[in-house]
């Protein structure tokens, strides 16, 4: 267990970070899938002995989006500004509404002090997410935003942290396991379970799994960014202000969960609310 708060810290873990000359913005997002069966089964009667018999992520149907958007203040500014988590989900969006909204309202709306484009930030992006974005852009005819154009792994615009902590020795790691390995609480359920509420249609549970998935994947982005001198603030700060924005969503045993972790591992400096969505 990581102790954040322990008596005597090697280094004050609320100290000073880096001087950062110019605004950030990332925005942190996550996508839960549906595999097309029907359609991969078309497929394979089609091509008949040359098909892949196995259905794989070009048959995966977006259901549900949840993203994040934080900026980190040039100058000296002790935590970030984090934005609502945001969710849209089936049934009251399908992909094309998910992406069209992600694109336009999104990724192509935040920037950087500078004017480029915030950095998209993922676990398993560039391994699924990404590309199913790409295929329903070309599904529909449009041209993804700038964080999508570069399809190499290392895109100024994009981080994946799977991809950034890949080794040949033992590949990707699981975003539940490299949180626990932080000492973080996991997923909201197991990942393997999601499937099972997505051909169900428990469409809450699908949506609290995806919003779950962005506050990890937050928290060890900002925690990387700030290890890696890359903003202003200590990965401290920004693990409390993160946990705190998720803990406004409307109260549920994992929200609270968060909440409680939030008061025995980071302290009390801030007051944790619950104001809903």
């Amino acid at each position: 267990m990581i102790i954040l708060d322990r008596q005597h810290p090697i280094r004050n873990p609320d100290g000073p970070a880096i001087t950062q000359e110019v605004d950030k913005t990332i925005v942190v997002a996550d996508f839960e899938f549906r595999r097309d069966l029907e359609k991969h089964s078309a497929y394979v009667r089609r091509d008949g002995p040359s098909a892949y018999p196995t259905a794989r992520w070009a048959f995966d149907e977006i259901v549900c989006g949840s993203w994040v958007v934080i900026r980190f203040p040039a100058g000296e500014v002790e935590k970030p500004e984090v934005g609502r988590f945001h969710s849209l989900c089936q049934p009251d969006m399908d992909e094309i509404d998910i992406a069209d909204h992600f694109f336009r309202q999104v990724l192509e709306r935040h920037v950087d002090g500078n004017g480029d484009p915030a950095r998209f930030v993922t676990w398993g992006g560039d391994y699924k997410d990404n590309e199913v974005l790409r295929r329903v852009a070309m599904c529909w005819g449009v041209t993804v935003p700038p964080q999508l154009r570069n399809t190499t792994e290392n895109c100024p615009l994009r981080l994946d942290l799977c991809q950034d902590c890949y080794t040949d020795e033992i590949k990707g790691l699981h975003l539940s396991e490299y949180a626990f390995a932080q000492g973080l609480p996991g997923k909201a359920i197991p990942a393997r379970q999601v499937t099972r509420h997505v051909l169900a249609g428990d469409w809450k549970r699908v949506e609290e799994q995806c919003a779950g998935d962005v506050l990890l994947t937050a928290i060890l982005a900002v925690r990387r960014l700030a290890t890696c001198g890359e903003i202003g603030q200590t990965g401290k700060a920004c693990t409390r202000a993160v946990i705190d924005r998720f803990c406004e969503r409307t109260p549920t045993d994992y929200t609270r969960m968060w909440a409680q972790w939030r008061k025995e591992n980071l302290g009390h400096r801030e007051i944790l609310t619950c104001r809903g969505r």
